[in-house]
């Protein structure tokens, strides 16, 4: 025989002895994942408050599916790798947030891509979904991946395993089949109540060209006729714990130490029946501009201007992807000697000018755009000028807020860095366009694009320490568009840096207070560009 066939056979041999040291491995982990499901599963809910006490097993679990794990789903093998992999992944989220009374309480729970396979980053709605439906094809998996629920059939006690999956996956969906509390059947109606599952993923289960009941009825020990009318159930996404839990927390507990700050943060999006009231007071005063050459230049006076605004979102969706929501804003200004007024003298002391007016209303939309972007969204918003002279050019004798439909752009997103650090980024694009062409501006239409960054702390689940920076350059013309020395490009740039605190007072009551300082400007083409400060005060209110 050639040195060559000899030199394939040992590649061979050595390929096949390491698939066979996988396989073995594997089975360890099997072995080792069903005496941890043993220990912490009892009657289909978790013990989470002992993980979380005592994570060391489950910890060792996921290490080994971040080294050994694979994400593709050609064997039995595979299959039951990636199940049990998908509970433990729950389980993991939730005991990061523990206490928790929903794990739709953990912002991104689902979309989040917080979990390593093989040294590849998941989310879980991509493990069951992208991964382990789209691959396999098969419905009976809505059974046996729990979503940490009550209202998801109930988690199994074991592991699953290559060499029973195929009567574990049958066993499993006859269990929730069975289950009058998940199939609800009322023959004296006529009717059979399933959970929205079924709603859902209805093409999984009818891709065949069966119809739901007739799925069911494979597994059902007593049938269902299939004229009985079909409704869902409203899916209870309690979180599913033990109740014999090892000093579990009550559940009244587990409401008061939830935190709004840690789940809704900026890019998130709120459930159906969920929805937000927040009062933003955003309070601007200067005493000095910046010219050209971006030296600072005192003005003698000091402006002052309070942006209040009083925004209403709620959520419209299941899938926690769309709100919608509404913005009333009321300016306020003022101009008074710098040398005899504070940064706010729009609320006594001594003004040359100070008016009030109801500035502008408009709807919002926000969404993620991308499934299994969890941590990133688009909010628009519309406004829609309220008073007149609010830019104080004619009759008004001070500025309150722009005389102009704004329509915002903002693109929000957040990373988790650590467990007390995350990264919050927002860049918007907001354009303002003149009422009409009757009305003289000093700059008609124009563009701002504002970039920020914040850093935050979180020492608790009730406090948010945070520092910021901002870019903003603003884009327009220098005159109208009808002068012929009107030219369009860059009219200012403004560098803005704060600092600031959040608060969660109540369990749906927040507060938000921050400073920042315009350190650098410039302004350009003859525009002069802000040099002041900025105090931000803010009331959240959430409802659960």
């Amino acid at each position: 025989m050639r040195a060559t066939n000899y030199l394939k056979l040992a590649i061979i041999a050595l390929l096949l002895s390491a698939k066979v040291a996988a396989q073995q491995n594997h089975s360890k982990f099997f072995e080792n994942a069903g005496g941890f499901f043993r220990n912490n599963v009892l009657s289909g809910k978790v013990k989470y408050r002992k993980v979380k006490d005592d994570p060391g097993q489950l910890n060792e679990l996921l290490q080994y599916l971040k080294d050994q794990g694979t994400l593709d789903v050609t064997t039995d093998e595979e299959k039951a790798l990636l199940i049990n992999a998908y509970n433990l992944f729950v389980i993991k989220g939730i005991v990061d947030s523990y206490p928790v009374a929903s794990p739709l309480k953990v912002a991104g729970f689902f979309d989040r891509k917080d979990f390593d396979v093989g040294g590849r980053k998941v989310s879980l709605n991509e493990l069951e979904k992208d991964i382990l439906i789209k691959q396999t094809q098969d419905p009976r998996l809505h059974f046996v991946l729990v979503c940490a629920a009550v209202g998801c059939p109930k988690i199994a006690g074991f592991a699953y395993e290559p060499q029973k999956l195929e009567e574990q996956l049958d066993d499993r969906t006859g269990l929730a089949m069975n289950d009058p509390y998940f199939t609800r059947v009322d023959d004296s109606a006529k009717k059979v109540e399933l959970s929205q599952i079924f709603e859902w993923y209805k093409r999984d289960f009818t891709k065949t060209g069966q119809s739901l009941l007739e799925f069911v009825n494979q597994y059902r020990e007593e049938q269902i006729p299939l004229d009985y009318k079909i409704a869902h159930y409203t899916y209870d996404w309690t979180v599913n714990e033990e109740a014999d839990n090892q000093g579990a927390v009550a559940p009244q507990k587990l409401k008061k130490e939830s935190s709004n700050l840690l789940q809704f943060t900026p890019s998130q999006l709120f459930a159906r029946g969920q929805y937000e009231i927040n009062f933003f007071n955003n309070l601007y005063s200067q005493t000095a501009i910046r010219n050209a050459q971006g030296e600072r230049i005192s003005s003698g006076i000091r402006t002052s201007i309070l942006t209040s605004m009083i925004q209403y979102t709620m959520g419209v969706s299941k899938n926690r992807r769309f709100n919608l929501g509404a913005d009333l804003i009321i300016g306020a200004g003022s101009v008074g000697p710098s040398t005899e007024s504070s940064h706010f003298q729009l609320f006594g002391g001594s003004t040359a000018a100070r008016d009030l007016a109801l500035a502008a209303i408009g709807p919002r939309v926000k969404f993620q755009p991308f499934r299994r972007w969890g941590f990133f969204s688009i909010q628009s918003t519309f406004l829609i000028p309220l008073g007149d002279d609010l830019e104080g050019q004619n009759e008004r004798e001070v500025f309150v807020a722009l005389n102009r439909y704004n329509f915002k752009n903002q693109f929000l997103a957040d990373f988790k860095l650590t467990e007390k650090f995350r990264l919050f980024y927002e860049f918007a694009a907001n354009y303002y366009i003149r009422r009409n062409k009757e009305e003289v501006f000093f700059q008609p239409n124009f563009i701002d694009l504002p970039s920020t960054l914040f850093v935050n702390y979180f020492p608790s689940s009730r406090w948010n320490l945070f520092v910021m920076g901002q870019y903003a350059p603003r884009l327009g013309r220098t005159a109208l568009p009808e002068d012929p020395t009107s030219k369009f490009g860059l009219l200012q740039w403004l560098t803005q840096l704060g600092a600031g605190l959040k608060y969660q007072a109540t369990e749906k009551v927040g507060f938000e207070v921050s400073y920042g300082n315009f350190v650098a400007s410039q302004g350009i083409r003859g525009i002069e560009a802000g040099a002041g400060q900025v105090v931000n005060f803010a009331v959240r209110f959430i409802s659960l």
